[in-house]
């Protein structure tokens, strides 16, 4: 870079006048409302109960307004493989990290959770077991949480079924 800064000095070799510029596309309002009602639907994100779980944002017009905290249900990967999923008859072109930069600020990931949420054994535990039973065995529907309980009997909206009641299961 040196050197090529001295020949351009001493006219050796010529200047360079075109810079690269990198083109960013803009997301539409559209999209990001599409995202931000998503993030605030009650099966992708839980509303927090407590009397305190609130956080003051200000808008465009300088008002502020206080918003329930909600945690995320799903880590950001899964959460975002629904929306795609969800929204892909509508050609939503959108990226993991754009996805990720278009929540809200009252919705927290699944880390920030208080311990006075649920935590037991039947709902935290089956995110650690899956994930070093998928490094060893190779199934599609190890990757998520979600896939996975769709597999363990015939319908996940049938409460039978997630009971281990069911005849058929």
């Amino acid at each position: 870079m040196v050197v090529q800064h001295l020949a351009q000095n001493l006219n050796i070799i010529s200047k360079t006048t075109h810079q690269h510029t990198r083109q960013q596309r803009l997301l539409s309002i559209e999209l990001k409302e599409l995202v931000g009602q998503f993030y605030q639907r009650d099966d992708i994100t839980y509303q927090l109960p407590g009397k305190r779980d609130y956080v003051t944002v200000t808008d465009d017009n300088g008002e502020s307004m206080t918003l329930k905290k909600r945690i995320l249900l799903y880590n950001i990967r899964e959460t975002y493989q629904l929306f795609v999923n969800e929204y892909s008859n509508k050609n939503v072109d959108l990226s993991l990290t754009s996805f990720n930069e278009l929540r809200p600020v009252n919705i927290l990931i699944h880390s920030y959770m208080p311990h006075r949420s649920c935590l037991c054994i039947y709902h935290e535990n089956v995110n650690l077991l899956i994930k070093p039973l998928s490094k060893h065995i190779s199934c599609d529907g190890l990757n998520l949480l979600q896939e996975f309980t769709s597999m363990l009997g015939c319908d996940e909206q049938e409460e039978k079924c997630m009971f281990s009641c069911c005849h058929l299961c």
